[in-house]
Protein backbone atom coordinates (compact mmCIF):
# COMPACT_ATOMS: atom_id res chain seq x y z
CA UNK A 1 0.00 0.00 0.00
CA UNK A 2 1.25 3.44 -0.51
CA UNK A 3 0.09 6.77 0.55
CA UNK A 4 0.87 10.32 -0.73
CA UNK A 5 1.92 12.26 2.20
CA UNK A 6 1.40 16.36 1.68
CA UNK A 7 1.68 19.23 3.65
CA UNK A 8 -0.75 22.32 2.66
CA UNK A 9 1.81 24.97 2.28
CA UNK A 10 3.57 22.40 -1.03
CA UNK A 11 1.61 21.45 -4.11
CA UNK A 12 2.69 18.41 -4.94
CA UNK A 13 3.13 15.57 -2.02
CA UNK A 14 6.45 15.84 -0.54
CA UNK A 15 7.05 12.17 -0.08
CA UNK A 16 5.63 8.74 -0.24
CA UNK A 17 4.24 6.51 2.86
CA UNK A 18 4.47 2.64 1.72
CA UNK A 19 3.00 0.00 4.20
CA UNK A 20 4.66 -3.58 3.86
CA UNK A 21 2.62 -6.89 4.02
CA UNK A 22 4.06 -6.66 7.58
CA UNK A 23 2.71 -3.81 8.53
CA UNK A 24 5.83 -1.95 8.51
CA UNK A 25 6.34 1.15 7.01
CA UNK A 26 9.04 3.33 5.06
CA UNK A 27 8.86 6.82 3.50
CA UNK A 28 10.43 8.46 1.32
CA UNK A 29 11.04 12.19 0.04
CA UNK A 30 10.18 13.19 -3.15
CA UNK A 31 12.64 14.27 -5.19
CA UNK A 32 13.36 18.42 -5.24
CA UNK A 33 10.63 18.69 -2.10
CA UNK A 34 11.20 22.12 -0.71
CA UNK A 35 12.52 22.96 2.11
CA UNK A 36 9.13 24.11 3.54
CA UNK A 37 8.09 20.33 2.84
CA UNK A 38 9.83 19.11 5.38
CA UNK A 39 8.34 16.68 8.09
CA UNK A 40 10.01 17.04 11.12
CA UNK A 41 13.12 17.84 13.18
CA UNK A 42 13.49 13.94 13.65
CA UNK A 43 13.22 13.45 9.67
CA UNK A 44 15.08 15.86 7.76
CA UNK A 45 15.07 15.54 3.52
CA UNK A 46 17.46 13.22 2.45
CA UNK A 47 17.54 11.05 -0.40
CA UNK A 48 17.20 7.61 1.30
CA UNK A 49 14.50 6.13 2.80
CA UNK A 50 13.26 6.48 6.70
CA UNK A 51 12.21 3.20 8.08
CA UNK A 52 9.88 1.43 10.30
CA UNK A 53 10.84 2.91 13.56
CA UNK A 54 11.42 6.01 12.15
CA UNK A 55 8.07 6.54 11.09
CA UNK A 56 5.91 4.52 13.70
CA UNK A 57 7.12 7.29 15.74
CA UNK A 58 5.95 10.27 13.57
CA UNK A 59 3.18 8.84 11.44
CA UNK A 60 2.22 7.10 14.72
CA UNK A 61 1.43 10.41 16.85
CA UNK A 62 -0.88 11.69 13.73
CA UNK A 63 -3.44 9.05 14.80
CA UNK A 64 -5.51 10.15 17.97
CA UNK A 65 -8.18 8.26 19.95
CA UNK A 66 -11.84 8.90 19.70
CA UNK A 67 -15.09 7.32 18.07
CA UNK A 68 -13.66 7.82 14.50
CA UNK A 69 -11.11 5.55 15.17
CA UNK A 70 -12.48 2.78 17.24
CA UNK A 71 -15.01 2.76 14.29
CA UNK A 72 -12.32 2.30 11.56
CA UNK A 73 -10.60 0.17 13.38
CA UNK A 74 -14.10 -2.39 13.51
CA UNK A 75 -15.47 -1.87 10.32
CA UNK A 76 -12.71 -2.49 9.00
CA UNK A 77 -10.62 -5.24 11.08
CA UNK A 78 -7.81 -3.15 11.84
CA UNK A 79 -5.76 -3.23 14.87
CA UNK A 80 -3.54 -0.46 16.74
CA UNK A 81 -0.55 -1.00 15.56
CA UNK A 82 -1.48 -0.84 11.97
CA UNK A 83 -0.53 2.54 11.56
CA UNK A 84 -0.63 2.64 7.65
CA UNK A 85 -3.86 1.49 7.46
CA UNK A 86 -5.38 3.53 9.85
CA UNK A 87 -3.74 6.49 8.09
CA UNK A 88 -5.38 4.77 4.25
CA UNK A 89 -8.60 5.97 6.26
CA UNK A 90 -7.96 8.61 8.57
CA UNK A 91 -5.01 10.80 7.22
CA UNK A 92 -6.95 13.28 5.34
CA UNK A 93 -8.08 14.36 8.56
CA UNK A 94 -5.15 14.24 10.98
CA UNK A 95 -4.35 16.82 12.60
CA UNK A 96 -1.98 20.12 11.22
CA UNK A 97 -0.89 21.17 7.90
CA UNK A 98 0.08 17.27 6.47
CA UNK A 99 -2.70 15.24 4.91
CA UNK A 100 -2.08 11.37 4.07
CA UNK A 101 -4.00 9.96 1.44
CA UNK A 102 -3.98 6.75 -1.21
CA UNK A 103 -1.65 7.34 -3.94
CA UNK A 104 -2.67 9.37 -6.75
CA UNK A 105 -6.18 10.57 -4.62
CA UNK A 106 -4.78 14.05 -4.19
CA UNK A 107 -4.21 16.10 -1.15
CA UNK A 108 -6.81 15.38 1.93
CA UNK A 109 -6.35 19.70 3.30
CA UNK A 110 -6.80 22.87 1.64
CA UNK A 111 -6.83 26.53 2.75
CA UNK A 112 -10.87 27.57 3.67
CA UNK A 113 -12.23 30.63 1.87
CA UNK A 114 -14.48 32.55 4.29
CA UNK A 115 -17.32 32.41 4.14
CA UNK A 116 -17.35 30.27 1.21
CA UNK A 117 -16.30 27.29 2.82
CA UNK A 118 -18.26 27.50 6.31
CA UNK A 119 -21.99 27.05 7.40
CA UNK A 120 -22.87 29.28 10.76
CA UNK A 121 -23.82 27.19 13.65
CA UNK A 122 -26.94 28.32 15.52
CA UNK A 123 -26.96 29.10 18.90
CA UNK A 124 -29.33 26.16 19.62
CA UNK A 125 -27.46 23.64 17.90
CA UNK A 126 -24.01 25.05 19.70
CA UNK A 127 -25.61 24.47 22.55
CA UNK A 128 -26.87 21.32 21.76
CA UNK A 129 -23.01 20.27 20.83
CA UNK A 130 -21.71 21.37 23.97
CA UNK A 131 -24.03 19.77 26.28
CA UNK A 132 -23.70 16.16 24.69
CA UNK A 133 -19.31 16.96 25.15
CA UNK A 134 -20.18 17.84 28.90
CA UNK A 135 -22.57 15.28 29.44
CA UNK A 136 -21.20 12.53 27.61
CA UNK A 137 -17.94 13.74 26.41
CA UNK A 138 -18.69 13.56 23.07
CA UNK A 139 -20.16 14.63 20.03
CA UNK A 140 -24.08 14.18 19.44
CA UNK A 141 -25.02 10.46 17.54
CA UNK A 142 -24.86 11.65 13.95
CA UNK A 143 -23.11 15.05 14.09
CA UNK A 144 -20.51 15.55 12.00
CA UNK A 145 -17.04 16.24 13.33
CA UNK A 146 -15.47 18.02 10.25
CA UNK A 147 -12.02 18.68 12.05
CA UNK A 148 -11.36 16.20 14.68
CA UNK A 149 -9.03 17.56 17.07
CA UNK A 150 -6.48 15.67 19.29
CA UNK A 151 -6.86 14.69 23.25
CA UNK A 152 -9.47 12.91 25.12
CA UNK A 153 -10.70 15.99 26.57
CA UNK A 154 -14.06 16.81 24.94
CA UNK A 155 -13.75 19.34 22.27
CA UNK A 156 -14.49 20.74 19.31
CA UNK A 157 -12.90 22.60 16.52
CA UNK A 158 -14.71 25.82 14.87
CA UNK A 159 -14.39 28.83 13.03
CA UNK A 160 -14.73 32.02 15.48
CA UNK A 161 -15.10 35.58 13.74
CA UNK A 162 -17.07 38.84 15.01
CA UNK A 163 -18.68 36.35 18.01
CA UNK A 164 -20.04 33.68 15.78
CA UNK A 165 -19.71 30.03 15.02
CA UNK A 166 -19.10 28.19 11.82
CA UNK A 167 -18.16 24.41 10.80
CA UNK A 168 -16.05 23.96 7.65
CA UNK A 169 -19.01 22.66 5.46
CA UNK A 170 -18.68 18.92 4.27
CA UNK A 171 -16.31 18.48 1.93
CA UNK A 172 -14.21 21.24 1.96
CA UNK A 173 -11.13 20.28 3.42
CA UNK A 174 -11.14 23.40 4.91
CA UNK A 175 -9.29 24.24 8.76
CA UNK A 176 -10.65 25.81 11.93
CA UNK A 177 -9.26 28.92 14.15
CA UNK A 178 -10.21 28.04 17.08
CA UNK A 179 -10.79 25.23 19.87
CA UNK A 180 -13.77 24.96 21.64
CA UNK A 181 -13.28 22.82 25.20
CA UNK A 182 -15.64 21.84 26.75
CA UNK A 183 -16.16 21.17 31.10
CA UNK A 184 -16.14 17.25 31.80
CA UNK A 185 -19.53 16.18 34.14
CA UNK A 186 -17.37 15.00 36.77
CA UNK A 187 -15.02 17.85 36.99
CA UNK A 188 -16.86 21.14 36.41
CA UNK A 189 -14.41 23.37 37.11
CA UNK A 190 -11.77 21.56 35.13
CA UNK A 191 -11.92 24.61 32.24
CA UNK A 192 -12.01 27.56 34.62
CA UNK A 193 -8.90 26.37 35.76
CA UNK A 194 -6.88 26.16 32.92
CA UNK A 195 -7.78 29.76 31.91
CA UNK A 196 -6.94 31.33 35.22
CA UNK A 197 -3.41 29.14 34.80
CA UNK A 198 -3.09 30.64 31.48
CA UNK A 199 -3.92 33.88 31.85
CA UNK A 200 -1.65 33.95 35.38
CA UNK A 201 1.51 32.99 32.76
CA UNK A 202 0.40 35.40 30.36
CA UNK A 203 0.77 38.18 33.09
CA UNK A 204 3.82 36.62 33.74
CA UNK A 205 5.04 37.41 30.45
CA UNK A 206 5.18 33.78 29.28
CA UNK A 207 3.60 33.34 26.11
CA UNK A 208 0.73 31.90 25.79
CA UNK A 209 -1.92 30.20 23.74
CA UNK A 210 -4.99 33.11 23.41
CA UNK A 211 -7.93 31.50 25.22
CA UNK A 212 -11.25 33.01 27.30
CA UNK A 213 -13.58 31.41 29.56
CA UNK A 214 -17.31 31.37 28.33
CA UNK A 215 -20.41 29.69 29.26
CA UNK A 216 -22.99 28.42 27.65
CA UNK A 217 -26.84 28.12 28.62
CA UNK A 218 -28.30 24.90 27.92
CA UNK A 219 -31.85 25.73 27.71
CA UNK A 220 -32.82 21.85 28.76
CA UNK A 221 -31.43 21.80 31.67
CA UNK A 222 -30.73 25.50 33.02
CA UNK A 223 -27.09 24.73 33.40
CA UNK A 224 -24.37 26.75 32.66
CA UNK A 225 -21.66 24.67 31.30
CA UNK A 226 -17.72 25.74 31.07
CA UNK A 227 -15.97 25.98 27.83
CA UNK A 228 -12.54 27.49 26.57
CA UNK A 229 -12.34 29.43 23.40
CA UNK A 230 -9.05 29.08 22.45
CA UNK A 231 -7.35 30.35 19.50
CA UNK A 232 -4.81 28.04 17.08
CA UNK A 233 -1.89 29.27 16.94
CA UNK A 234 -0.90 26.83 14.10
CA UNK A 235 -3.70 28.99 12.30
CA UNK A 236 -3.52 31.90 10.05
CA UNK A 237 -6.77 34.43 8.74
CA UNK A 238 -6.46 36.94 7.13
CA UNK A 239 -10.26 38.05 6.92
CA UNK A 240 -10.87 35.92 3.51
CA UNK A 241 -8.39 33.01 3.88
CA UNK A 242 -7.70 30.41 6.38
CA UNK A 243 -4.20 28.43 6.18
CA UNK A 244 -2.70 25.35 8.54
CA UNK A 245 0.52 26.18 9.70
CA UNK A 246 3.27 22.82 9.80
CA UNK A 247 3.53 21.92 13.97
CA UNK A 248 4.76 18.83 15.16
CA UNK A 249 4.52 18.00 19.07
CA UNK A 250 7.83 17.04 20.83
CA UNK A 251 7.22 13.08 20.30
CA UNK A 252 7.38 14.05 16.75
CA UNK A 253 10.46 16.26 16.89
CA UNK A 254 12.17 13.70 18.81
CA UNK A 255 11.47 10.53 17.00
CA UNK A 256 9.47 9.04 19.99
CA UNK A 257 6.33 6.66 19.61
CA UNK A 258 3.25 7.90 21.18
CA UNK A 259 3.97 6.03 24.11
CA UNK A 260 7.13 7.57 25.36
CA UNK A 261 5.40 10.97 26.37
CA UNK A 262 6.61 10.81 29.77
CA UNK A 263 10.08 10.01 30.94
CA UNK A 264 9.19 7.50 33.26
CA UNK A 265 8.00 5.06 30.44
CA UNK A 266 11.16 4.98 28.30
CA UNK A 267 13.78 2.13 28.48
CA UNK A 268 16.28 2.77 26.37
CA UNK A 269 18.72 6.10 28.04
CA UNK A 270 19.11 7.32 24.24
CA UNK A 271 15.21 7.39 23.68
CA UNK A 272 13.39 9.20 25.88
CA UNK A 273 11.69 12.29 26.53
CA UNK A 274 13.98 14.43 28.65
CA UNK A 275 15.71 17.74 29.01
CA UNK A 276 18.95 16.39 27.42
CA UNK A 277 17.49 15.29 24.59
CA UNK A 278 15.07 18.42 24.38
CA UNK A 279 18.52 20.79 24.73
CA UNK A 280 19.90 19.00 22.18
CA UNK A 281 16.54 19.65 19.61
CA UNK A 282 16.84 23.41 20.17
CA UNK A 283 20.19 23.90 18.81
CA UNK A 284 18.04 22.63 15.75
CA UNK A 285 15.68 25.76 15.74
CA UNK A 286 15.27 28.65 14.63
CA UNK A 287 16.50 30.87 17.85
CA UNK A 288 17.82 28.01 20.22
CA UNK A 289 18.65 30.66 22.88
CA UNK A 290 14.91 31.72 23.26
CA UNK A 291 13.72 28.15 22.92
CA UNK A 292 15.99 27.18 25.84
CA UNK A 293 14.59 30.30 27.99
CA UNK A 294 11.01 29.53 26.84
CA UNK A 295 10.77 25.60 27.88
CA UNK A 296 12.46 26.49 31.19
CA UNK A 297 10.01 29.57 31.95
CA UNK A 298 7.05 26.49 30.86
CA UNK A 299 8.79 24.23 32.73
CA UNK A 300 9.08 26.18 35.87
CA UNK A 301 5.64 27.64 35.74
CA UNK A 302 4.33 24.22 35.34
CA UNK A 303 6.10 22.97 37.95
CA UNK A 304 4.64 25.75 40.11
CA UNK A 305 1.21 25.38 39.34
CA UNK A 306 1.16 21.55 39.87
CA UNK A 307 1.05 20.64 36.12
CA UNK A 308 3.27 17.76 36.54
CA UNK A 309 1.21 16.09 33.13
CA UNK A 310 3.66 18.62 30.60
CA UNK A 311 4.85 15.16 28.49
CA UNK A 312 6.22 15.20 25.67
CA UNK A 313 2.83 15.92 23.18
CA UNK A 314 1.79 19.08 25.66
CA UNK A 315 4.90 20.78 23.95
CA UNK A 316 4.84 22.02 20.40
CA UNK A 317 7.85 23.09 18.01
CA UNK A 318 5.79 25.27 15.41
CA UNK A 319 7.36 26.07 11.89
CA UNK A 320 6.52 30.12 11.82
CA UNK A 321 9.87 29.68 10.58
CA UNK A 322 11.52 27.01 8.66
CA UNK A 323 13.59 26.15 11.77
CA UNK A 324 11.14 25.84 14.04
CA UNK A 325 10.46 28.11 17.15
CA UNK A 326 8.85 27.20 20.45
CA UNK A 327 4.39 27.35 20.74
CA UNK A 328 2.76 29.12 22.88
CA UNK A 329 2.23 27.35 26.83
CA UNK A 330 -1.47 25.49 26.28
CA UNK A 331 -2.98 22.74 28.13
CA UNK A 332 -1.82 23.78 31.86
CA UNK A 333 -3.61 21.64 34.47
CA UNK A 334 -3.46 21.48 38.29
CA UNK A 335 -2.85 17.62 37.85
CA UNK A 336 -1.59 17.80 41.59
CA UNK A 337 -5.09 18.69 42.65
CA UNK A 338 -5.91 15.42 42.05
CA UNK A 339 -5.15 12.51 44.77
CA UNK A 340 -6.28 10.13 42.33
CA UNK A 341 -3.30 10.29 39.79
CA UNK A 342 0.62 9.93 40.15
CA UNK A 343 2.38 13.19 40.92
CA UNK A 344 5.76 11.95 39.57
CA UNK A 345 7.12 14.71 37.35
CA UNK A 346 6.28 14.26 33.42
CA UNK A 347 10.16 14.06 32.52
CA UNK A 348 12.84 14.61 35.69
CA UNK A 349 14.47 17.74 36.49
CA UNK A 350 18.05 17.06 36.89
CA UNK A 351 17.48 13.75 38.54
CA UNK A 352 14.16 14.12 41.07
CA UNK A 353 11.24 12.40 40.13
CA UNK A 354 9.39 14.06 42.28
CA UNK A 355 8.74 18.58 43.12
CA UNK A 356 9.53 16.76 46.90
CA UNK A 357 12.71 15.56 45.64
CA UNK A 358 14.19 18.96 44.34
CA UNK A 359 16.58 21.08 45.18
CA UNK A 360 18.81 23.95 43.99
CA UNK A 361 21.35 21.35 42.57
CA UNK A 362 18.99 19.42 40.64
CA UNK A 363 17.32 22.45 39.10
CA UNK A 364 21.05 23.70 37.67
CA UNK A 365 22.21 20.35 36.56
CA UNK A 366 18.62 20.40 34.58
CA UNK A 367 19.25 23.85 33.43
CA UNK A 368 22.61 22.74 32.23
CA UNK A 369 20.57 19.44 30.34
CA UNK A 370 18.98 22.22 28.38
CA UNK A 371 22.13 23.63 26.94
CA UNK A 372 22.58 26.55 29.45
CA UNK A 373 26.31 27.43 29.13
CA UNK A 374 25.70 29.16 32.82
CA UNK A 375 23.69 26.79 34.95
CA UNK A 376 22.45 29.06 38.06
CA UNK A 377 19.19 28.86 39.60
CA UNK A 378 19.20 32.65 40.14
CA UNK A 379 17.94 36.17 39.06
CA UNK A 380 14.77 35.76 36.78
CA UNK A 381 14.44 31.33 37.23
CA UNK A 382 13.34 31.68 41.39
CA UNK A 383 12.01 35.04 40.27
CA UNK A 384 9.16 33.68 38.60
CA UNK A 385 8.27 30.92 41.25
CA UNK A 386 8.29 33.83 43.55
CA UNK A 387 6.14 35.21 41.20
CA UNK A 388 3.55 32.97 40.98
CA UNK A 389 3.28 32.79 45.22
CA UNK A 390 3.10 36.54 45.37
CA UNK A 391 1.10 38.14 43.05
CA UNK A 392 -0.07 34.50 41.19
CA UNK A 393 -2.22 33.05 44.07
CA UNK A 394 -4.07 36.30 44.99
CA UNK A 395 -4.96 36.46 41.21
CA UNK A 396 -5.94 32.69 41.05
CA UNK A 397 -8.75 32.79 44.08
CA UNK A 398 -10.03 35.72 41.96
CA UNK A 399 -10.07 33.81 38.28
CA UNK A 400 -10.32 30.46 39.69
CA UNK A 401 -11.55 30.17 42.93
CA UNK A 402 -10.66 29.27 46.32
CA UNK A 403 -9.88 25.19 45.56
CA UNK A 404 -7.56 26.16 43.20
CA UNK A 405 -5.73 29.04 44.87
CA UNK A 406 -5.22 27.09 48.23
CA UNK A 407 -3.80 23.70 45.65
CA UNK A 408 -1.49 26.23 44.12
CA UNK A 409 -0.28 27.27 47.15
CA UNK A 410 0.15 23.82 48.45
CA UNK A 411 2.10 22.94 45.53
CA UNK A 412 4.63 26.06 45.95
CA UNK A 413 4.65 25.52 49.68
CA UNK A 414 6.37 22.10 48.82
CA UNK A 415 8.95 23.92 46.67
CA UNK A 416 9.87 25.89 49.25
CA UNK A 417 10.24 23.06 51.47
CA UNK A 418 12.23 21.58 49.13
CA UNK A 419 14.19 24.27 47.72
CA UNK A 420 15.06 26.13 50.75
CA UNK A 421 13.88 29.33 49.68
CA UNK A 422 11.39 31.89 50.92
CA UNK A 423 9.08 32.04 47.71
CA UNK A 424 6.79 34.37 50.07
CA UNK A 425 3.67 32.08 49.32
CA UNK A 426 0.46 33.52 50.89
CA UNK A 427 -0.99 32.13 53.88
CA UNK A 428 -3.83 29.65 52.61
CA UNK A 429 -6.56 27.34 54.17
CA UNK A 430 -5.16 23.66 53.98
CA UNK A 431 -5.11 21.76 51.05
CA UNK A 432 -4.85 17.71 51.13
CA UNK A 433 -1.90 17.92 49.02
CA UNK A 434 -0.90 14.05 48.44
CA UNK A 435 3.22 13.69 48.78
CA UNK A 436 5.23 11.22 46.14
CA UNK A 437 1.62 9.41 45.47
CA UNK A 438 1.49 7.89 48.81
CA UNK A 439 -2.46 7.56 48.13
CA UNK A 440 -2.47 7.51 44.41
CA UNK A 441 -2.44 5.24 41.55
CA UNK A 442 0.26 4.98 38.86
CA UNK A 443 -1.03 6.53 35.58
CA UNK A 444 -1.24 10.02 33.70
CA UNK A 445 -3.72 12.95 34.48
CA UNK A 446 -7.24 10.90 33.49
CA UNK A 447 -8.84 13.67 31.69
CA UNK A 448 -6.18 15.05 29.78
CA UNK A 449 -3.00 12.56 28.87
Amino acid sequence: MKLDVWMEAVEAPVGTLERHADKSLEFSYAPGVPKEGRLSAALPIKDTQYGDAACTAFFGNLLFEGRELDRVMAAHRIDRGDIGSLLFHLGADCPGAVSITPAGSGPGKRPGVFPDDYEEVPAARLAELVRSLHVHGRLPEGARDPSPVAGVQPKIAVVHHDGRYFLPREGSRAPTTHILKVSPRDEPELVRHEVALLSLARRLGIETADCAYLEVHDQETGADIGTILSRRFDRVFDGTTIRRVHSEDLCQALGLARHLKYERDAVSPDIRFSLRAVGDLARRTARPALFQIGVLRQTLFNLAVGNTDNHAKNTTLLYSQPAGVLAPLYDVIPATMDARVTHELALTLGGARFAEDLSIAHLERAMGDLGFARARFSGQWPGLLTEVARTGVPFLAEAGGKSLADGVAAQLCTLEDALGIDLEVPQRDYFPRNVRDEKAARGGWTTLS
